[in-house]
């Protein structure tokens, strides 16, 4: 992938280099990132190519200016000059013309995280790309999710979303984010029934939430220990989190459900026996004398069960 107006290198030299040949590609993107810097509300502003695939990336940092952000840089980037040098660019090398794309980023992950992809195939598309990004950062705002790679063409998104591990402890459920974000739809002018939504819950499979921020757990002791619950939960189980609080040995685990298609957390078989027994050996097999299991908390629809393990 050829990342275009990037940084140039210079050499000390001595001997004086033959006068370069115009770049209508380099000169207009350079120009191109120049004018985005400047857009308010706008960050973090990329342009790619990797064969015939051209795309134009940026963040939101307003959500206010998300569509008259989106409509300034676009306009920007028609009158840039970019499409035509490419297109001429290409030409030498390819029978098709390049494909343009518009790709709205998290702030500060230089396109490696989840992002909206929108393509962009005239002027006239403008105003429709700008409602579809703006509806991308409404949606963006519910507390307790965050929004996955997804997609937009005309007028329909194909997303999803996960609500993390913050989340379900402050009570988010995707039974009730899936209907936010399909009213947000409605509310913009699109028909929810013709996007797609798809909706996970997610938390690392050993994370010490310490101090507010996410840090994992390193050590082999932590690496096979759910599978004695694993054994227990049925079906439904997806996956762990271990809570360790600042300066001591206690650890509870928190057991993760699937998900039913309409975002419903699926039941666990945990029982008190079962927990028990699965702590037992989770403490002599796993743990030892580092650390002490407290409890197991399996996240249902209605909420948090708390199995102590006594172990």
């Amino acid at each position: 992938m050829l990342a275009l107006a990037g940084a140039i290198g210079l050499g000390a030299c001595t001997t004086p280099e033959p006068e370069s040949t115009p770049d209508p590609v380099g000169t207009s993107s350079a120009a191109l990132r120049e004018q985005l810097l400047q857009i308010e509300g706008l960050s973090d502003p990329g342009q790619t190519l990797s064969g015939l695939e051209y795309e134009l990336q940026f963040a939101i940092d307003d959500p206010d200016r998300a569509a008259e952000a989106t409509r300034e840089a676009l306009d920007a980037f028609h009158a840039s000059g970019v499409p035509e040098a490419l297109t001429a660019d290409v030409a030498e090398f390819y029978d098709s013309p390049p494909r343009f794309q518009l790709s709205i980023v998290e702030a500060g992950s230089k396109g490696a995280g989840p992002h909206l992809d929108l393509p962009i195939a005239s002027k006239d598309d403008t105003p429709t790309l700008a409602a579809a990004v703006a509806t991308w950062s409404r949606m963006g705002q519910i507390e307790g999710i965050k929004l996955q790679t997804s997609t937009f063409d005309t007028s329909t998104f194909e997303m999803g979303y996960t609500v993390d591990f913050e989340g379900l402890l402050a009570g988010v459920r995707p039974t009730a984010v899936t209907p936010q974000l399909r009213q947000i739809l409605a509310d913009a002018g699109y028909d929810p029934a013709a996007s797609t939504i798809k909706a996970a819950i997610t938390a690392p499979e050993a994370s010490n939430t310490v101090g507010g921020k996410e840090k994992y757990v390193q050590g082999t002791r932590f690496a096979r220990a759910s599978l004695p619950l694993k054994a227990v939960a049925g079906p439904n189980f997806a996956s762990v989190s271990y809570f360790i609080p600042p300066g001591g040995k206690t650890v509870d685990i928190y057991v993760l459900p699937k998900l039913a298609p309409d975002g419903t957390l699926l039941p666990l078989d945990l029982t008190d026996e079962t927990v028990r027994t699965a702590g037992e050996s989770i403490q002599t097999g796993n743990f030892d004398s580092s650390w002490d299991l407290r409890d197991v908390i399996a996240f249902t629809q209605d909420g948090m069960q708390t199995f102590p393990t006594n172990a």
